[in-house]
């Protein structure tokens, strides 16, 4: 039994040789870019499942504070026949398009501020969905300053649209369908359309002045997503009685030592920076104690600050967490089925089930 194992991994060696070699030439190339190609539109034309359920996908759970290949903040939510993004970070739509999200359905983007890292790709998920056959203009919503945002981007990428509309065509892409268009929100309920209904609430993120967060409800199933903030009164109040609250998390140990290390080491700039941010988002600490306040069935820090570069850092993210809380992840589904109370959480391809 020992020697077939051994001629096994023997045999299998040599075959995975023998296929590298093959791919040298123009005849197996062909063959695989055949199959490769085969396979990668099938997936797209496949599309994905389209469960009765409320499903959260994280598309960009980074902060641009720390290192890490994690996109910065970027939040989709698709129900059977909604679907909308929440900021839109940079590299959060190669996360995107890697899931197969339907972007010619996408509705709009809602955005909390306007910091770089919750806007950077606007665009780019314009461009994506007008490009794949978004039937509308593309809505963003946000408070009082997205007029400018939607304005900047639209003139910014005026050449962008000229160019592919003369290269594709009038008929393939719609000029109008091309510009962004804004809409500028309060608190309060937003948007109703059918089983979905989208409330903003004001977020603290002085001296980002205003800052909002959302929630969404769906056919008794409700997600919270922060943006950035402190807890507050106004948080207390959204997220009670929710399903799942997406909040950006700070881990003021590691934020406060890394700014105590950079002092000592003459990067002045750089601890005042990380000594800043402490006041203006949400600590772990202050997280868990509003778990333990308002009834929230399930807690996922996500916008971490810093980033977890390392096993490390990420552990004092869990340190001392409940067993409801969850560290998000780029690529995770938050999946909450209708009329349910169960939460199913995919990560890297593996299911659990919460209840």
């Amino acid at each position: 039994m020992k020697k077939f194992f051994i001629y096994l991994l023997l045999a299998l060696v040599a075959l995975g040789g023998l296929l590298r070699f093959s791919i040298e030439f123009q005849g197996p190339q062909n063959l695989a870019m055949k199959l490769l190609a085969s396979f990668s539109m099938q997936r797209v034309a496949d599309g994905l499942p389209n469960p009765d359920s409320l499903r959260i996908f994280i598309c960009g759970s980074a902060s641009p504070l720390g290192q890490s290949d994690r996109a910065q903040s970027c939040i989709a939510v698709l129900t059977p026949k909604h679907f909308y993004i929440v900021d839109s970070g940079a590299a959060s739509t190669a996360n995107v398009t890697n899931a197969q999200l339907p972007m010619a359905r996408l509705q709009g983007v809602f955005l909390t501020h306007f910091h770089s890292d919750h806007i950077a790709e606007l665009y780019e998920l314009n461009l994506n969905s007008w490009v794949l056959g978004r039937p509308e203009p593309l809505r963003v919503y946000g408070p009082k300053g997205v007029r400018r945002i939607v304005a900047g981007v639209n003139d910014t990428y005026e050449l962008d649209r000229s160019y592919r509309i003369e290269h594709h065509g009038e008929d393939l892409l719609r000029p109008e369908l091309g510009e962004l268009n804004h809409k500028t929100i309060k608190a309060g309920v937003i948007l109703e359309d059918g089983d979905l209904k989208v409330t903003a609430y004001a977020a603290d993120h002085d001296p980002v002045n205003p800052a909002v967060g959302y929630r969404f409800d769906y056919r008794g199933r409700s997600v919270v997503i922060s943006g950035d903030s402190n807890v507050t009164g106004s948080t207390r109040r959204i997220a009670a009685n929710t399903d799942l609250l997406l909040h950006d998390a700070l881990s003021q140990p590691v934020m406060k030592k890394l700014s105590e290390s950079a002092s000592q080491a003459g990067l002045s700039r750089m601890s005042k920076i990380m000594d800043d941010v402490l006041d203006y988002h949400a600590s772990t600490t202050s997280l868990v104690k509003l778990g333990s306040e308002v009834d929230i069935d399930m807690v996922a820090f996500y916008h971490l600050v810093p980033v977890p570069a390392n096993v490390i850092v990420e552990q004092f993210f869990l340190r001392d967490l409940p067993e409801n809380f969850v560290l998000a992840d780029d690529g995770d589904w938050f999946e909450l089925p209708a009329d349910s109370d169960e939460i199913k959480i995919t990560t890297n391809g593996i299911l659990n089930t919460f209840q």
